[in-house]
């Protein structure tokens, strides 16, 4: 047994790591020099952003390298900033889609000494690309959804606290829709699309 120590879980000097980790780690380092590789996520960004620009659908330009930003304040401007615009619309994106996506608005922000929400001045869907990862045709998916969602934005309503923590509410907190509006996007969703989801 001891023979076999050194190959799957390395020497001693190695500070633990099997020789399979540190030729990971090997491959990960050559394909962080790989222009196709590591080009590959910021044109799939570049694809949808500038796909969504040009259907009319809020979005932050020029496209990024990490992710997509959607301006959810103009992508659902009937819903007041109190009820947290880009939070109901990264939970709609993913009643429809099974995506997720990060708020970065007021719900990421904080309540001031009288616990009143301090309103961002943007509230955002972030559409992260991790490396690696995405294909072109998930990102024709993501774009497909999001199209039908803004076709339907007016279905999607706001977001009240269930249960808010004192610190990282955003990460930890619990909410629910104000009104019924899960449900009608789903039926909506289901009458253009049937049990796709």
């Amino acid at each position: 047994m001891k023979e076999l120590v050194p190959l799957f879980e390395g020497f001693i000097t190695y500070g633990g790591m099997s020789v399979r980790e540190i030729e990971a780690m090997a491959v990960g380092l050559h394909e962080t020099l790989d222009e196709t590789v590591i080009s590959q996520s910021p044109a799939f960004i570049a694809y949808l952003v500038n796909e969504l620009d040009s259907r009319g659908i809020p979005v932050v330009t020029p496209p990024g390298a990490l992710g997509c930003h959607v301006d959810a304040m103009e992508f659902v401007s009937h819903i007041p900033q109190e009820d947290y615009p880009a939070g109901a619309l990264a939970a709609a994106y993913y009643l429809i889609s099974g995506i997720r996506c990060m708020e970065r608005g007021t719900l990421s922000s904080v309540r001031d000494e009288s616990g009143n929400d301090v309103l961002s001045d943007m509230e955002l869907m972030r559409m992260a690309f991790p490396r690696r990862v995405f294909t072109l045709s998930q990102t024709r998916y993501m774009l497909d959804r999001l199209i039908w969602l803004y076709e339907n934005r007016n279905l999607i309503g706001g977001l009240k606290w269930r249960e808010e923590p004192k610190v990282l509410r955003f990460f930890l907190g619990k909410l629910d829709a104000k009104t019924g509006w899960p449900q009608e996007l789903i039926k909506k969703f289901r009458a253009d699309f049937g049990d796709s989801l």
